[in-house]
């Protein structure tokens, strides 16, 4: 048990642990890898690719990881994932130094090895501080947990575009990169401070196999139904803000400062779905919010495919419908995790979240791979018309998102609805959950 000044030092250590480590994991978000990966030379599909490669890691490896986390130690896993973490970010620093032809296995290595570290490390997060966090005030602490790392992250992404604003040089890309490879460093020492209250006795038997402990979490009332809905409305919302990215580099022709503020207001609108979320989900339950922001995505989606008709300056339009699906993505966030955490079990813990984090993985992978193979491939029709008006492929897929959203409203029956008061899973140092 930890002493009322040990739980303060340990809340102090988690929240600058999360505000270090969600630099990085802000690159994928914030539009400066969409602007970093394009400067080295890469194609758009390449880019959706190396956007698809940190959820399809997670996706292949995050229950394994979860499972031998329950077993071996959750803090000794995420150290190694933070050594990797760093790996990776030097080795995507290091790749503007090479020659051109050398860029995009060198990009697709570090960023494989960057999210094979975030996977180490979100594999346990979750269990490892579930027991340092009172029940009591679960909800306000990671509630003020995601705020403060998001706000620095939006500080960090507001200087960003000043510097790229300023000069869109290599070097600069590579100086931003470094800043944030040094405060990863840091980030080593300061996880290593979280105290790890749960550990696997050696002496307990007998101990499940994986088999065993997995079929035991998917046994869980509701917890299967639940975690289907949760794949479907991730695979085809998961990948728009990317989709709104290339718009602005290969269609609107946006500058690397624009592309750079387009994705902090995509932060900004993050933190507002937080605070609004936590609200929702406590006043009409998760069942409602999952309704209202399964309709909105599809609204606002088919509100940028109607720009041409909108008598607003393109960028305040881009502006204003990234910002909004930004605050519908962490609303309905909010509401997955409140319901899981309501659904999981005493026991694996660690395994349980995974699962749910595994289909949430998956979902992403899916559907930023679906992304980069219909650009690299030529899927879809490069420009069509209507009503006068000319449209790209990137509104086909647009428009394609916003069909099945509308079709998938059926399957909101597959939430159990058991959510009585709202729950945040905070940030687990990988992109995006």
């Amino acid at each position: 048990m930890l002493s009322d000044q040990q739980r303060k030092r340990a809340f102090n250590t988690i929240i600058l642990t999360q505000c270090l480590g969600m630099l990085s994991a802000s690159f994928f978000q914030n539009g400066f890898f969409l602007n970093y990966f394009t400067k080295l030379g890469l194609s758009s599909a390449a880019v959706a690719f190396m956007f698809a490669l940190p959820p399809l890691v997670s996706a292949l490896l995050l229950l394994p990881c979860a499972f031998l986390a329950d077993r071996t130690g959750k803090l000794r896993l995420a150290l190694i994932g933070q050594v990797l973490v760093v790996t990776g970010l030097i080795l995507t620093m290091g790749t503007g130094w090479f020659n051109p032809r050398w860029a995009l296995p060198i990009v697709a290595g570090s960023v494989l090895i960057f999210s094979l570290g975030g996977t180490l490390q979100g594999a346990g997060w979750f269990a490892l501080l579930n027991p340092i966090i009172p029940k009591e005030i679960r909800g306000r602490f990671f509630g003020r947990l995601r705020v403060t790392f998001m706000t620095v992250s939006i500080l960090f992404s507001l200087l960003i575009t000043r510097m790229l604003g300023l000069s869109e040089t290599m070097g600069t890309f590579q100086i931003i990169v470094g800043i944030v490879c040094v405060a990863q460093i840091g980030r080593y020492f300061s996880f290593a401070r979280i105290p790890e209250l749960e550990k696997e006795h050696k002496d307990q038997h007998p101990r499940p196999s994986f088999k065993e402990a997995l079929s035991s979490v998917f046994k869980i009332q509701g917890f299967g139904a639940f975690n289907g809905y949760v794949l479907l409305i991730t695979l085809f919302t998961a990948a728009i803000p990317l989709v709104y990215g290339l718009m602005q580099k290969d269609v609107f022709g946006f500058s690397p400062a624009q592309i750079q503020l387009m994705g902090t207001l995509f932060l900004v609108g993050s933190v507002a779905g937080n605070l609004v979320g936590g609200r929702l989900v406590d006043r009409w339950g998760t069942r409602v919010v999952f309704l209202l922001s399964h309709v909105s995505f599809a609204i606002l989606i088919l509100t940028m495919l109607a720009r041409q008709w909108i008598p607003l300056p393109l960028i305040l339009q881009v502006g204003i419908c990234t910002f909004l699906f930004s605050v519908l993505d962490a609303t309905k966030g909010i509401a997955i995790t409140s319901e899981m955490l309501e659904l999981i079990p005493a026991r694996n813990k660690a395994l349980s979240t995974a699962v749910c984090m595994t289909l949430f993985s998956t979902g992403i992978a899916a559907s930023q791979l679906f992304i980069s193979r219909s650009i690299s491939w030529k899927l879809l029709a490069p420009e069509w018309t209507l009503l006068g008006k000319t449209f790209s492929a990137y509104d086909s897929l647009l428009l394609g998102f916003a069909t099945m959203l509308i079709v998938l409203l059926a399957t909101l029956g597959l939430v159990p609805k058991v959510v009585k008061k709202v729950q945040l899973l905070p940030g687990s140092g990988y992109p995006r959950i």
